[in-house]
């Protein structure tokens, strides 16, 4: 049992530990609510299995919220609400490494919000568009090169596609002649995959500040009135394109059940209109004149990213997605991302008329 008043003390609050309780449920570090006689925390044990360099997201983590909140302040917000606020300890160190070699880190609490597993209505998914492409626009101007990257080649697709023909191969499990048809759906896609990077390479996409797991749950809102409020779970925040924000948003948020008895995923085109009109209402005059004629792409991109590493992990003997409740769990989200591209193949053109109608608004 870990003794969380000890730790709670290490760090630099004036406030007095009342109790701790599990929150959420994080597949990656484990996350505290420690509860004090005037405020409430985030405490979290940061996963060096992932994050081989904790203090490299540490530093990160510095970086962006204090240029964060300098900006909120000078639109007249709320840096204390509108962004984490991270907690030095008592040393002046960024987290906290204990005798046992264990990570933590500490933030106050953001009261009366709350994170949703699923954008529900358009409301919200326009809100939470706004709120990511807010967060990408003030820091436009803050330094890249003072950034690390703290999972190398996170949105590297010519990458993860070297590690499934490098699973194909390996066919350690012995499974690989059970999903032919999903590798060879790949293999049919694979010379469309770096379209993206190859843009960056020639600077017609710039490297931009990113947060790189724009899932919904990763935005708090009001409970009453269901407004964004703060972005969070940064520890992904590195250099990489507003393609692969933008795209990772609607992959997981604009996506539903499909109704074609496939049990695969669907495109919400009203989910996906919602969430373009909020994200431009931010960022569509920041955005090079590639990066819009990419937005859609960025969509297909990252789904079919997604589905290439569940397939390549559930090849390699789930690995990296580890939590399954059965064997073939990691193959069956594969197959169920690979349903949602070829539905994003089929609404490419009424994708594309939607963004071209939001940039039109705002006139870009």
């Amino acid at each position: 049992m870990k003794d969380f008043k000890d730790i709670v003390a290490e760090f630099q609050i004036e406030d007095s530990y009342v109790s701790s309780k599990a929150l959420g449920h994080g597949a990656i570090n484990e996350t505290y609510e420690v509860i004090c006689s005037r405020d409430h925390y985030v405490l979290q044990e940061i996963n060096p299995i992932v994050f081989k360099h904790p203090s490299d997201v540490m530093n990160n983590l510095f970086l962006v919220t204090g240029h964060l909140q300098k900006k909120i302040r000078e639109e007249g917000g709320d840096p204390r609400r509108e962004t984490l606020e991270f907690i030095r300890t008592r040393e002046g160190n960024t987290l906290l490494q204990t005798e046992d070699k264990k990570f933590y880190r500490m933030y106050r609490m953001i009261q009366g919000a709350e994170a949703m597993e699923r954008i529900q209505t358009v409301e919200c998914a326009e809100h939470a568009a706004a709120a990511f492409g807010k967060f990408q626009k003030r820091l436009e101007d803050l330094d890249i090169s003072r950034l690390s990257e703290t999972i190398t080649r996170y949105h590297d697709t010519r990458y993860q596609m070297k590690q499934l023909l490098n699973a194909i191969r390996a066919d350690v499990c012995a499974r690989a002649s059970g999903c032919r048809q999903q590798i060879m759906f790949v293999l049919e896609r694979s010379e469309k995959l770096g379209l993206i990077l190859d843009e960056m390479e020639l600077g017609t996409i710039p490297k931009r500040v990113t947060h790189n797991d724009t899932k919904c749950s990763n935005i708090l809102m009001e409970k009453d009135t269901k407004k964004a409020v703060c972005v969070i779970d940064l520890d992904t925040v590195m250099p990489g394109s507003a393609l692969y924000d933008f795209g990772d948003a609607i992959r997981s948020g604009a996506s539903e059940s499909g109704e074609r008895g496939s049990g695969g995923l669907e495109l919400n085109l009203e989910l996906f209109e919602a969430y373009t009109r909020g994200y431009l209402s931010e960022m569509a005059a920041s955005l090079t004149e590639k990066e819009k004629e990419l937005m859609v792409y960025s969509v297909w991109l990252m789904t079919m990213e997604n589905g290439i590493r569940y397939l390549a992990d559930y090849l390699g003997g789930d690995v990296y997605f580890s939590h399954i409740d059965h064997e073939t769990a990691n193959l069956e989200k594969a197959v169920n991302q690979f349903y949602l591209v070829l539905d994003i193949e089929e609404k490419r053109e009424q994708m594309d008329e939607i963004v071209r109608t939001c940039l039109k608004k705002w006139k870009v």
